[in-house]
């Protein structure tokens, strides 16, 4: 993944300075309601801790413990309802986390096979004049404070629920105010202009319920895990595809978020039934894949790109702005045998 916001790291004063109990914290400085985790070494181990959900403005203490001189490792993504594609604060280091609920894992290797268990972490470098105190800012190009932060994530937020929203900029001015009010008494709230925690958890669950009905998503309706991937139109009259996405027997999950602006897409996978890899069948355009995580413009050939290929199924959708494909097991057929007698390579997707 790749981070499409600043990140900014900055250190406290020190325990001497302030006389204050060592801490990591997080502050988040963003118009996004953020879920954020760490990563450190604990011990012998390098463990990861999360989820922190943080409002926009709201700062948080993640670990207690002292901070040590050394590396640790951040990731925070935007929360599904926030419209648009996902935002994320990110690197270039995979660790493990758990897709939801608060998670303290002290085993790396329990992802290893499983990207959808993997974060891409940046590092950051704790110095030792910190005296055991470290935050980490998460903010975004428009540099708010704290309080322009939570005026603008109350804005972002309720465009994310439908309101005409003229201007995300963290001032709580008169068209701000009065959407606020105009909320609050949809939701039976205090009415107030004013920007508070019953106000911004409301938006919070207004916008995921409002996405949560959004989108495209895979359900694997087999007996047998599968590897599935998408390729979609762009803008430039070409495809992008994007993989992979495991799915265990009787599960779901979105494949794209937000409400859909294509008539149709087309769909892969390959499914793992223990005789070797069965494919999708049906299919009429080849793009391209690669053996691990891939998300490539399939506006240069596959060879170039030095990818491999892969034949997708249409599937028309017209003007829905969501909908489900289901992988049924009379859909998977063996891949063909190819002239030399050996069947085409088959993709780790690790």
């Amino acid at each position: 993944m790749r981070s499409v916001l600043l990140i900014a790291v900055a250190a406290l004063f020190s325990l001497a300075a302030t006389g204050a109990e060592a801490k990591y914290s997080f502050c988040n400085k963003s118009s996004y309601v953020l879920e954020a985790a760490i990563g450190y070494v604990d011990g012998d181990r390098l463990t990861t801790r999360g989820w922190w959900r943080l409002r926009p403005g709201q700062c948080k203490v993640v670990l207690t413990e002292q901070t040590n001189p050394g590396r640790y490792f951040v990731y925070a993504e935007a929360i599904p309802g926030h419209r648009g594609p996902l935002r994320t604060w990110s690197g270039d280091t995979p660790l493990c986390v758990e897709p939801t609920g608060f998670f303290n894992l002290r085993n790396q290797e329990v992802c290893r096979d499983d990207p959808a268990r993997q974060r891409n972490f940046f590092g950051v470098d704790v110095t030792a004049a910190a005296g055991g105190n470290w935050q980490t800012d998460l903010v975004e190009a428009a540099n708010f404070t704290v309080y322009s932060a939570e005026v603008a994530g109350v804005q972002r937020l309720l465009y994310d629920v439908g309101k005409k929203v003229t201007a995300i900029d963290g001032q709580l001015g008169r068209d701000t105010q009065h959407l606020i009010l105009q909320y609050r008494k949809e939701k039976g709230l205090p009415e107030s202009a004013t920007i508070d925690d019953d106000l911004i958890d409301s938006l919070i669950q207004d916008a995921n319920a409002r996405e949560a009905k959004l989108g495209f998503f895979y359900c694997n309706k087999t007996e047998a895990p599968i590897w599935s991937a998408i390729a979609i139109p762009s803008d430039k009259d070409g495809y992008d595809s994007k993989g992979w996405w495991r799915l265990a027997p009787g599960q779901c999950d979105k494949i794209i978020k937000g409400q859909l602006t294509k008539d149709h897409y087309y769909v892969y996978a390959a499914m793992e039934d223990g005789r070797g890899e069965r494919r999708l069948a049906g299919g009429d355009k080849s793009f391209c894949i690669n053996a691990v995580k891939f998300d490539v413009s399939n506006s240069e050939s596959c060879a170039d790109q030095d990818l491999d290929t892969a034949v997708f199924k249409r599937v028309d959708i017209g003007g829905a702005v969501s909908t489900t494909f289901d992988f049924m097991p009379n859909m998977f057929v063996a891949p063909p045998i190819a002239q030399d007698g050996k069947t085409a390579p088959t993709a780790s997707k690790k």
